[in-house]
């Protein structure tokens, strides 16, 4: 089984160009992950996922996440 996880983000209206752009992000990632047991400790343990998030949680205001099984819809 794959799994995607995709996740878009809706920055605040007041987020400068710059912090957007810092760090390397855009807008949205597209994950593939082995099984969910994968995806939950990359979403609720990674060292980096959980830096990343603390560090966005300042200039985002909005995040929809969509998972889905490869081949599965």
């Amino acid at each position: 089984m794959v799994l995607v996880h995709i996740v878009l983000f809706q920055f605040k209206p007041n987020t400068h160009k710059d912090q957007i752009d810092d760090g390397g992000f855009s807008r949205g990632f597209v994950f593939h992950f082995a099984s969910s047991a994968d995806r939950d400790y990359y979403v609720n343990e990674d060292p980096a996922h959980l830096e990343f998030a603390k560090k966005a949680g300042g200039i985002v205001q909005n995040v929809r996440v969509v998972d889905y099984e490869m081949g599965v819809f």
